[in-house]
């Protein structure tokens, strides 16, 4: 029996239809999913590519790997087993072939249900990027230990900013790569473009994560706002300066099947948390720019590659949820052969 016996249309539409849910670098969902013989393929939209903000495609690469976390969630949840082949073309161009395949068999009664896989897939949907002010109180220290675990069932590792100094470096190079970014016309561009300002859109940023507020937000990390079309849709009170938790999430090698399996770190991180009621938004700045991400690397030690930096933290007490982003059709990234 192959893969594609045991994945039927029915079943391969509701895994990628999972697939779709994760987050991924200003919404522009780079994927692409192929059922063959083989097993079900992930591929790289390299037409979503970000060409300023990601020259090299290693943020495509993550959210290609959260979407892939996503599918191998949905298929255990159906019973199934998926076995996860990364770039299983003997090269790791992202157009060179599949990014990973997956080879789903049936689970033997030598295979429990996995209780944490059910948790996770409830998770995809309504894990949110929450980029508004959180609560004061500071992490549990059992739910820091579940986000480390997290990173490294896949192969990665988190640490948290608990050292004075390295919080103070973190953020100054933040600071920098997001003045950089914002003084950049192509990258004011690029975000122009992928920045949508109606309720038929099916990817991108939506008018409702640009933030707007009276007075300039206080906080000791900065936060994007992508306040470039000049239409916010989420508006904030003052509150006081913002301290929250952050944490760093890496992997020891950096090369494409690295940031890969990091994707899939970060959105187990992501998708824990967000099963114990813990919010969490992004501060990529200094990993966007090869500069200050090496700079960051220089400033924890040099072990490991850094790939996403998470703000985390408990959302306010009267916080309304927060709407899904939009998300495109199965039909527009499935194919079977």
């Amino acid at each position: 029996m192959t893969s594609s016996d045991t994945l039927s249309k029915d079943l391969a539409r509701t895994v990628v239809e999972t697939a779709g849910l994760a987050p991924s670098i200003h919404n522009t969902q780079p994927w692409r999913w192929r059922v063959s013989a083989t097993g079900l393929d992930l591929l790289a939209d390299l037409s979503r590519r970000l060409d300023v903000a990601d020259p090299d495609g290693r943020q495509l690469l993550l959210s290609c790997g959260a979407a892939l976390l996503h599918a191998r969630l949905a298929i255990r949840a159906a019973g199934l087993i998926p076995t996860v082949t990364i770039f299983p073309a003997t090269r790791d161009d992202l157009d060179a072939g599949p990014l990973a395949t997956i080879h789903i068999s049936p689970a033997t009664g030598a295979q429990p249900a996995d209780p944490e896989n059910d948790v996770l897939l409830a998770a995809t949907r309504h894990r949110r990027t929450d980029r508004r002010p959180f609560d004061p109180r500071t992490l549990e220290p059992d739910a820091l230990r579940a986000l480390r675990r997290a990173a490294e069932v896949e192969a990665g590792w988190l640490v948290s900013l608990d050292d004075a100094d390295l919080r103070i470096d973190t953020s100054v190079l933040i600071a920098r790569a997001d003045w950089l970014e914002n003084h950049d016309p192509a990258y004011r561009a690029e975000l122009t473009a992928w920045s949508r300002t109606t309720a038929d859109a099916v990817d991108g940023i939506p008018r409702d994560v640009v933030i707007s507020s009276d007075q300039p937000r206080q906080s000791e990390f900065t936060i994007r706002d992508f306040n470039v079309v000049g239409e916010p849709g989420l508006a904030l009170q003052q509150t006081d300066v913002e301290r929250p938790m952050v944490v760093l999430i890496g992997t020891d090698g950096d090369t494409p099947a690295d940031r890969l399996r990091a994707g899939q770190a970060m959105e187990r991180v992501l998708l824990t948390a967000t099963a114990r009621g813990i919010a969490t938004s992004p501060l990529g700045q200094a990993v966007d720019l090869e500069a200050t991400r090496e700079l960051l690397r220089h400033s924890i030690g040099g072990l490991g590659h850094i790939q996403m930096i998470i703000r985390v933290g408990y959302p306010l007490p009267d916080a309304e949820p927060l709407e899904a982003t939009p998300r495109r059709s199965v039909d527009d990234i499935l194919r079977f052969e």
